[in-house]
């Protein structure tokens, strides 16, 4: 695919070549500033590049103002439908507007927030969703994905037209498929960074394997620029599967890798307990990349786990008297599993040890 044009949303680069970013979007009550303020450091701090807040109306606009003055240096982005005066209210205060031709609508209403951003040097990101097309685009009978590439292409081409060039693109559906095709035609068609990304996806387990056979195959490929894993409920869980996506695919360095082995008779522990309190206990240094990288297996006995342990920085392997704690490859200790799970936890937190 052809290179894209490069836009800046407040200090992050995207397209051009630049790193894929992560997005989320917070559901707190967006009248609520304070709320939506906590839930905005709280992606920022699990390594979301870029929030998304929701700007319904526009009284909420003093309420998102203060959300901006309260998290300044973390790229925020309005979202905004319906009601275009509410994009040219958050024009100057936002780091990008992102609005859908299919819930934005009326050529004046498209002029007005084109010179608005173009007064304050605002992008915007044309967002096209299946679920709420332009009326004659949703009629229509045609494949689906060239339905959306052809409603963003128009989006674009009229933005164009009234000298936006700051620009950013998705085109998204809640079928995986659909979603794929797409993006893939989007981007042999349009210049602009694509945000990649399956809509309402599904439950954190559903919807997290569907957008990472989606997002992982389109970036392998270098289609997208940036990325959002839509999940339902606390936005959270989104950023650390978006984060597992890049690193599963080399595109961001690895962290922290909790490893363990699939389940079979011959465990002496439980690999999946064991791997989940080790991701829990070392949440927050994980989201800080302290140490940026780092291998922790977890084995259920010794058939792969003396290999696997050679292959990671730290290991409990199980025994049939307990656990045997690997570091560097080599053998730390031998006692009870809880033994050997606090003394990993210890030696992470000074690794050079």
């Amino acid at each position: 695919m052809g290179s894209t044009r490069t836009v800046n949303i407040g200090g992050i680069e995207m397209g051009g070549g630049a790193p894929i970013s992560i997005q989320s979007m917070c559901n707190a009550d967006p009248y609520d500033h304070d709320a939506v303020t906590a839930q905005v450091r709280q992606l920022h701090a699990a390594g979301c590049d870029i929030v998304r807040i929701s700007v319904p109306r526009l009284d909420a606009v003093p309420a998102a103002i203060r959300v901006r003055e309260m998290t300044a240096g973390i790229p925020l982005v309005a979202d905004v439908h319906f009601d275009h005066r509410v994009a040219i209210a958050m024009c100057g205060h936002i780091d990008k507007i992102r609005i859908n031709p299919g819930t934005l609508k009326g050529k004046a209403a498209l002029r007005e927030t084109a010179a608005a951003l173009l007064d304050t040097g605002t992008p915007v990101r044309i967002g096209i969703n299946s679920g709420s097309l332009p009326e004659d685009l949703a009629a229509a009978t045609g494949d689906p994905a060239t339905v959306l590439v052809e409603a963003a292409t128009r989006a674009v081409s009229d933005m164009r037209e009234l000298g936006v060039e700051d620009i950013v693109v998705s085109v998204k559906s809640s079928s995986p498929t659909v979603t794929m095709l797409a993006c893939e035609l989007a981007a042999s068609r349009l210049d602009v960074p694509l945000h990649v990304g399956v809509t309402e996806s599904g439950t954190p387990a559903s919807g997290a394997v569907r957008s990472a056979a989606v997002i992982a195959a389109l970036l392998s490929r270098g289609i997208g620029d940036t990325i959002r894993v839509s999940l339902a409920g606390s936005p959270l869980p989104e950023v650390k599967v978006a984060r597992q996506i890049l690193e599963s695919i080399g595109l961001r360095k690895p962290g922290i890798q909790v490893r363990a082995c699939p389940t079979c008779g011959r465990a002496c522990l439980d690999t999946e307990s064991i791997a989940a309190g080790i991701e829990a206990a070392l949440e927050g240094l994980d989201a800080s990349r302290e140490p940026p990288e780092l291998v922790i297996a977890v084995m259920g006995c010794v058939v792969n786990g003396p290999g696997e342990a050679a292959g990671a920085d730290a290991a409990i392997v199980g025994t049939p008297g307990g656990a045997a704690l690997f570091i560097k490859g080599r053998v730390a200790m031998k006692g009870s599993v809880d033994q050997a799970l606090q003394q990993l936890l210890c030696w992470i937190h000074r690794p050079q040890d």
